[in-house]
Parts: structure tokens; sequence; C-alpha cells
């Protein structure tokens, strides 16, 4: 008989819920239809299936047996015998070490050297975009600038048109004002005469 655990996709906790419904073996598993299977909680109709046929093939194949494997007793080395030579670990030679160290030195002054490029052009594109929004603010100035002295001047313009309108309506009232008195002081002298 093969235990249910050896079944492919049974551990222990689902051996134990399998053998409280009933199933105690791989044998019994082979054997049962799939409706009875399915009333075992966490068990469907799909799972059933593939239980049914794993526990076919574990109960069809016949573990076989492992024999202890017989101990040896490991040998007695004879004293004449001589210990197996080691490799001696390859040793660098000075120049092949001092060549090592110029590479290292080399590629780590590389690196230096490539990031402090990096970190230059890094801030020349800064001041370039510095420049770049110094002149724009500048040229942005310069027309406000412009606006507002055309403004001015506008402004201006319209004040010596308004002041001179005025002057020449000052005068013609002026004239006329003495035109009326002229009028006025001939009335009375014809009047007298």
């Amino acid at each position: 008989m093969t235990a249910v655990t050896d079944v492919k996709g049974v551990g222990e906790a689902f051996a134990k819920t399998l053998a409280a419904n009933g199933f105690k073996t791989a044998e019994a598993l082979a054997k049962a239809a799939p409706a009875d299977l399915v009333k075992v909680p966490r068990i469907g109709e799909a799972r059933a299936a593939i239980l049914i046929a794993a526990a076919k093939e574990a109960s069809t194949a016949t573990p076989a047996v492992k024999k202890p494997a017989p101990r040896k007793t490991p040998a007695r080395q004879s004293a004449s015998r001589k210990p197996a030579t080691r490799k001696a670990a390859r040793r660098k030679t000075v120049a092949a070490a001092a060549a090592e160290k110029r590479a290292e030195e080399a590629a780590r002054k590389a690196a230096e050297e490539k990031a402090a490029a990096e970190k230059a052009e890094a801030a020349a594109k800064k001041k370039a975009k510095a420049k770049a929004k110094a002149e724009k603010a500048a040229k942005k100035r310069k027309e406000m600038e412009a606006k507002f002295s055309k403004a001015k001047d506008k402004v201006k313009a319209k004040s010596k048109k308004d002041k001179k309108s005025k002057k020449d309506a000052k005068k013609k009232d002026d004239k006329k004002k003495d035109a009326k008195k002229s009028g006025k002081k001939k009335e009375k002298k014809k009047a007298k005469k």
C-alpha cells in the first residue's frame, strides 16, 4: 500500500483532509470517482481528475527499495606514501603587479577626467542658460521701457494739445469779449452823439 502523501500534489495537511473523508491510501484515491472527490473540501472537478491520475501513477509505480550502502572502512595509508603535491598559486611578478597598478591608476584618472569634463559641460550649459535668460529679460525690459516712453510722449503731446486748444479757446473768448466791449463803447459813443 502506498501512502497518500506519495501522491503528487498531496502534502501533510491535505492528506489529513483526505483521510478524514475516507481516502487513506493512494490506491483508495486511485479507485475513487471524481464525484466522490468533489465532496472533499478544496477539491474541484479539475483537481479531482488530476489527483486520481497522480494516485494511479503513484500506486502502480513500485518504489525501488534502497539498500543501505555498505560502509567502506578507510584503508590505512602506509608511511611510505608521499602526500599529494599541491600546485603553487601563480604569483605575480613585480613587473606584472606594477603594470596592473599602473593600469588601475590610469583607469581611475580617466574616470576622474570624464567626471570633471561632464561637470564642466553641465556648468557651461547652466551658464549659457542663465545668460540666455538674462538677455531675454533685458530685451523685455527695453521693450517695456520703449512702450512706457511712447505712452509718456503720447500723454505729453495730448496735454500740450489740450493746453493749446484751451489757450486758443481763451483767446477767442477774450477777442469776443473785447469785441463786445468795443462794440458797446462804440454804441455808447454813437448814443452820446
